[in-house]
């Protein structure tokens, strides 16, 4: 499958990596950059690189591994390299690796002399479906993703073959961000997860392809309509308003996937009183076949008075993504009382 549009190319099959080389010379970069974390760069570093073509013209740029990886210093030690090394506006920086090397490296080009090329190869689920899509870009300061900008890459490559080898809690992180789009948007696709768990568990080439290619085209149809996130694109943050505050609490030691998917359990229980959903058990049986947590030991209060600090709250109270249906969604402002109320008797 190859999309093209306001969000750039986006490229999603197995052994998409063969298309890097077609991509990166449609750019004609003075020079690349890769950047990518220790233990991605390690197995994949070289094999990109020779697909590019550019020989010494292609530099490597590692950041820690995880959220610590998104920070400030981070941003400060690239901007640093990019001075250092003369990369020009005509250069390209290349995120090789999940949804944290994306958010630096996007934040980084976007920043450097104004904005330089930029390109994403997602090599998590969760990047995959979720992150390297839509061209949002930050880093981590005092709160996730509260530094950053929109800034959509020239290109995309899903190469699906990556998950073939990811560890289990990696593949269970990015299917959270999956059973989000058939809650949000489409009945159908959440009926078609809940059929097909053991063969998604079991990593089926493909249906594991038409799973990625329709969280792409859900994405991408939802970023070409709102790319600023000023309405409709909102969506999108179903079960992460909860989510961030429980991946902070736990001091990033929850993975972002399982704090969206308990986030998205504490979401629906709110919906219960503010919309009158009444399908909190189906996607409780669903996360849990998955092999994903519905439930949170941090206390419920702390959860929801970290989530005022959250971003997206525009006036002052918090805005929630609550569903009125499995397919259907609303974003609503709540005040505190109303979410503790809600949650009382737990989840």
């Amino acid at each position: 499958m190859i999309l093209e549009g306001k969000l750039g190319h986006i490229i999603v099959e197995r052994n998409a990596l063969s298309h890097l080389k077609e991509e990166v010379k449609r750019l004609n970069p003075f020079k690349v950059c890769v950047v990518t974390d220790r233990n991605v760069g390690k197995i994949w570093f070289e094999e990109v690189s020779k697909k590019i073509g550019l020989g010494e013209k292609v530099e490597k740029f590692e950041i820690e591994n995880g959220e610590k990886g998104k920070s400030l210093s981070t941003a400060k030690r690239l901007w640093k390299k990019l001075i250092e090394e003369k990369y020009t506006r005509k250069s390209l920086m290349l995120a090789l690796g999940g949804g944290v090397v994306g958010d630096v490296t996007g934040f980084v080009a976007s920043t450097f002399m104004r904005g330089i090329y930029f390109a994403q190869i997602p090599t998590t689920l969760l990047a995959q479906v979720d992150s390297s899509i839509g061209g949002k870009n930050g880093i981590n300061f005092h709160g996730k993703n509260m530094i950053g900008t929109f800034y959509q890459p020239s290109f995309t490559i899903v190469d699906t073959k990556f998950i073939e080898t990811l560890p289990e809690d990696e593949f269970l992180n990015g299917m959270a961000e999956v059973i989000k789009y058939g809650i949000i948007c489409d009945r159908k696709f959440f009926d078609f997860i809940e059929e097909n768990v053991e063969v998604l568990r079991k990593r089926e080439a493909k249906v594991l392809q038409d799973v990625i290619e329709k969280c792409v085209k859900m994405k991408v149809d939802i970023v070409s309509r709102d790319e600023r996130e000023e309405g409709l694109r909102r969506i999108l943050n179903f079960g992460h308003t909860f989510g961030h505050s429980i991946e902070r609490l736990s001091n990033y030691r929850i993975k972002h996937g399982f704090a969206v998917s308990i986030g998205m359990v504490l979401a629906c229980k709110v919906a219960e009183k503010i919309t009158g959903f009444e399908q909190t058990r189906d996607v409780i049986e669903l996360l849990k076949k998955m092999g994903l947590p519905t439930l949170t030991k941090i206390n419920l209060y702390r959860i929801v008075e970290e989530m005022e600090k959250d971003k997206k709250a525009w006036y002052g109270r918090t805005a929630l993504v609550l569903p009125e249906e499995i397919g259907k969604v609303s974003v609503l402002e709540v005040e505190r009382e109303k979410i503790l109320d809600a949650l009382k008797n737990g989840v």
